[in-house]
């Protein structure tokens, strides 16, 4: 089976996670799978493009592409647009993967070809969501993932074939641009999972309303409710799930603010000496 991994990394700012992010992907332990790791400096005002730089000339597997800044979306598809490799990995440039990541992932490939789509789990959350094929892997649809967005954008490898056949990331879309590609996925193909941990993001912060992209709360839930009419434009869901489905991000829209009012206070709390 053909094993060519083009990994891409958008970043914006990010000279202070930039290299981490960098060397987890030369550590694995299958880098042999890896033909080339594509960072999209998208338009950063820091020294993000000088410490790729620097990397990519003891690295010839390294390649530095330097864009206006367009977004995550933009620099996701700049990267795929100039990779090379039968499969797509994704991760951001402030999140790291375990050294046994792609192993892992390609384990599960080869003792099933027909996996299109492989993510794993992060941050060690006790995800064991859709229906479990093995001890090792499980798998969603369009339903599944509707309820949960599973799985994080980092962890995710995906055929370049299928990327071909759905289109790339919605470039108009700065929240829940992966939502959007992960239903077009999903669609037409599975999307598998390893329950266990292989990635970590943002330094274990928060999966809401710290800080980045997740922290709008009030955009992402615009984008989340976008997504669930595109799907039932398309016919895709039933009248009745999309009623249930509305109610529900209602609901977790709610909920995380909440949450996330509650973890702001714990952490500007003064004690009382």
């Amino acid at each position: 089976m053909d094993a060519a991994i083009s990994v891409v990394i958008p970043a914006y700012n990010s000279e202070v996670t930039i290299e981490k992010s960098i060397l987890s992907v030369i550590s694995q332990t299958r880098y042999d799978l890896i033909s080339e790791i594509i960072v999209i400096d998208d338009g950063s005002t820091d020294g993000t493009a000088l410490i790729v730089d620097g990397l990519s000339r003891e690295n010839d597997r390294i390649k530095l592409i330097k864009k206006s800044n367009g977004g995550v979306s933009s620099a996701r598809n700049a990267g795929i647009r100039r990779s090379h490799g039968n499969w797509i990995a994704f991760l951001d440039s402030d999140d790291e993967w375990l050294p046994k990541k792609i192993e892992k992932q390609w384990e599960e490939i080869e003792r099933r070809p027909e996996i299109r789509f492989i993510g794993c789990g992060r941050n060690y959350e006790k995800v064991k969501w859709g229906k479990r094929i093995s001890e090792s892997l499980y798998v969603l649809d369009l339903n599944h993932i509707q309820i949960k967005n599973w799985p994080h954008t980092s962890s995710a490898m995906i055929r370049r074939d299928v990327l071909r056949e759905t289109g790339l990331f919605n470039e108009k879309m700065r929240y829940g641009e992966d939502g959007d590609l992960w239903n077009r996925i999903v669609v037409k193909y599975p999307i598998y999972y390893i329950p266990q941990t292989y990635e970590i993001a943002g330094g274990m912060k928060l999966q809401f309303g710290e800080s980045g992209l997740s922290a709008n709360l009030r955009e992402m839930h615009k984008a989340n409710l976008r997504n669930i009419m595109v799907l039932k434009k398309k016919r895709e869901i039933n009248g009745f799930f999309y009623i249930f489905l509305i109610l529900y991000t209602n609901a977790k829209y709610i909920r995380r603010i909440l949450l996330a009012d509650v973890n702001h206070r714990r952490r500007n709390c003064t004690p009382i000496t």
